[in-house]
């Protein structure tokens, strides 16, 4: 049997499905946890019984809301666990537009810390608002077959959807096969149903 690349011996490891705590040893082969027992690596890391969790990854963020760039807000979360994020640059693209999201995605190149994208889908929030930019179905399909955008940011404008405000629903359609978050605080029944049938797979 071929040696893993890494072992790390001797760890408490958390289990996050059953909340159990298991003594033993992790393999790494490739980047990839291949198992957990007895395992030759050409590196050995003894943990001396220090706990042992899989990265975290936060599901929802928008890290310009923390007064930080990509790089710093790297620098302030890795330390704690987190591994992975999942960004939607909803505030800086209220400001900015396009040249907003582009800077987060730049900023996010090349960090230990895997940035992913929800690109914005209501710039600005409510047409009450007075705001620097505004993102159409145009500028939405510009971004959605980058590798790091997972899909359309939270869907704020729920009235809109049950409306069938067309250009808000131009802007589900660019999506495509791609994710659509949600936000619909309260919404019950029929008017949830409709929601849900648009193409939006969560709520905020």
């Amino acid at each position: 049997m071929e040696p893993a690349d890494l072992v790390l011996q001797d760890a408490r490891i958390i289990n996050v499905f059953s909340g159990d705590i298991h003594d033993g040893s992790v393999a790494v082969a490739n980047g990839t946890v291949v198992g957990i027992g007895d395992y030759k690596g050409r590196e050995t890391f003894d943990l001396h019984g220090a706990f042992l969790a899989p990265g975290f990854v936060e599901g929802h963020i928008h890290i310009e809301s923390s007064m930080l760039t990509p790089p710093e807000f790297a620098r302030a979360v890795i330390p704690h666990g987190t591994t992975t994020v999942v960004a939607d640059p909803h505030e800086l693209a209220n400001v900015l537009g396009l040249e907003g999201i582009n800077f987060m995605i730049a900023q996010s190149e090349n960090l230990p810390l895997s940035v992913f994208f929800m690109i914005p889908s209501c710039v600005p929030s409510s047409p009450l608002e007075t705001s620097g930019a505004v993102l159409s179905a145009r500028e939405i399909h510009y971004f959605v077959n980058e590798a790091n955008v997972l899909g359309l940011g939270e869907v704020m404008n729920y009235p809109g959807v049950l409306a069938g405000d067309a250009a808000l629903l131009e802007k589900l359609l660019a999506a495509g096969e791609k994710r659509i978050d949600g936000h619909c605080p309260g919404l019950r029944g029929k008017d949830l149903s409709a929601y849900i049938l648009a193409g939006i797979k969560s709520d905020h």
